[in-house]
């Protein structure tokens, strides 16, 4: 049995090519494509399993993993200079003076998972980039941040570098949709990471509605999120680019700026955004992310282009801890418990779950606000000890309007000091240090449970 080869190439090479493979066992062309559309239009439809493409037509990261998800092993045709840059976005690379169809030949042989021999085979006929068909990439790495980079300081505000660190590690902020505070909760958990000295970068991943730089008054416009996501698609995010596309907001504290627009979303893919988090372990010791509310995804499987939860799926992937925010009142913690009970089919299994209510207090939640607020988490999701952040809205007004964090705004307000706790939390639990015996933690005994709208606002109301 052949194994089908879809084309998208120009000039003479197409045309040698075609002959070439003729006259090879074992493969066939299937496809001849005009653009990139059409490659991975043939490509979900089944028709190869093996993709040569020209660089011309802008290959990049986004477009090599919606092929490998069709089950279609990419071959860019490249110039030398830019094999390196096509290898690491998970391709392999060929010069035009190399050998294309011995390289094509030991990516349809991988196809068969002879991963050693085809790898073997690979590296004598082009001698790198070759990606494992497993799924395990043996390409070379992206590149760290360089010395005179590091030494320069521009890594942490500290001025130590993080190269010989272990990395950093990934804090989700997530909830359900109705503004519970978020992006609140997130900025100034990253800032109170930021005043205990640890190296902290606060990421806007929310694409429906990005507001990290207005909450902290960062006013210059900067490319953010966006042109982070462009420069992964082409294989030349580091942690050195990223540093310049991360402006200081306080010492120790950087921030990737959202999309300026919820329009844009389709810009920013799950593959892209992989590749920044690895980048930004290396830049910071803490990566605070902003991460977007789930909505209704295409169910067509027809979608070419990035999901609609790509972005919250690659950050739940990335994360090591997850802070999950909801509102301290009937609807915020009816949409809290549904949203709790979801994370079981959205979430890697044993990641560490903080609960936390915002804004609790006696007008929306009853006399016994942290009271009702506990019991309807153990009785409806089956949470125990959730983290109840104190209602203080003159202080968040102030800070809102001075463009800072709690910290700085009012650092003796309960609700301050609340998140000032889950942050050494966070830390004790990275320094693997003994917990508290009143550790805060999602127990996960809400399987199986529903949401109750009737009966949550009855035990708000304690009746």
């Amino acid at each position: 049995m052949s194994t089908g080869v879809l084309l998208c190439l120009r000039g003479e090479v197409e045309q040698s090519l075609v002959a070439s493979i003729a006259a090879a066992p074992g493969l066939s062309v299937v496809r001849r494509c005009a653009d990139t559309a059409e490659l991975l239009a043939a490509a979900l439809a089944g028709l190869g399993s093996v993709a040569v493409v020209d660089a011309d037509f802008e290959v990049d990261r986004p477009l090599i993993s919606r092929l490998r998800a069709a089950g279609t092993r990419t071959l860019v045709l490249c110039e030398p200079d830019a094999v390196d840059r096509h290898a690491r976005l998970g391709a392999v690379a060929v010069a035009p003076d190399g050998d294309l169809l011995g390289a094509v030949t030991a990516l349809a042989d991988g196809i068969d998972n002879d991963t050693d021999r085809t790898a073997e085979r690979f590296d004598v006929v082009i001698g790198a980039g070759w990606d494992d068909p497993g799924g395990a990439s043996t390409d070379a790495p992206e590149q760290g941040p360089t010395a005179e980079f590091a030494e320069s300081g521009a890594l942490t505000g500290a001025g130590a570098a993080l190269g010989d660190h272990d990395p950093g590690r990934v804090v989700v902020v997530w909830g359900p949709a109705g503004s519970p505070g978020r992006t609140t909760i997130a900025v100034n958990l990253a800032a109170e990471l930021a005043a205990a000295g640890e190296p902290t970068l606060l990421v806007d991943a929310d694409i429906w509605g990005a507001s990290v730089a207005q909450v902290l008054g960062v006013l210059d416009e900067f490319a953010g999120l966006a042109a982070a996501v462009r420069a992964a698609d082409h294989g030349t995010l580091d942690a050195a680019s990223l540093a310049r596309l991360t402006p200081w907001v306080s010492q120790d504290l950087r921030v990737l700026p959202g999309l300026t627009r919820p329009g844009r979303w389709r810009e920013v893919s799950g593959a892209s955004l992989d590749v920044l988090w690895d980048q930004a372990r290396r830049l910071s010791r803490w990566v605070v992310i902003d991460a977007p509310v789930l909505v209704p995804d295409d169910e067509s499987g027809l979608g070419l282009g990035p999901a609609r939860n790509a972005v919250a799926a690659s950050a739940f992937a990335a994360a090591d801890e997850l802070v999950v925010v909801g509102a301290a009142e009937p609807i915020g913690v009816e949409r809290l418990v549904q949203a709790l009970l979801d994370l079981d089919d959205v979430a890697p299994a044993g990641l560490h779950r903080t609960v936390l209510v915002n804004r609790v207090r006696a007008s929306a939640a009853g006399p016994r606000a942290a009271a009702s607020v506990g019991e309807a988490l153990a009785r409806f999701a089956g949470v125990s000890d959730p983290v109840l952040v104190p209602d203080d809205r003159p202080m968040c007004d102030r800070a809102l309007l001075a463009g800072t964090a709690w910290a700085e705004a009012a650092p003796r307000s309960a609700a301050r000091e609340t998140v000032r706790d889950v942050s050494r939390e966070l830390r004790d639990r990275a320094g693997q240090r003994a917990h508290a015996p009143g550790r805060r933690w999602w127990s996960g005994r809400g399987r199986g449970l529903r949401a109750d709208r009737v009966g949550v606002a009855r035990t708000l109301r304690g009746q």
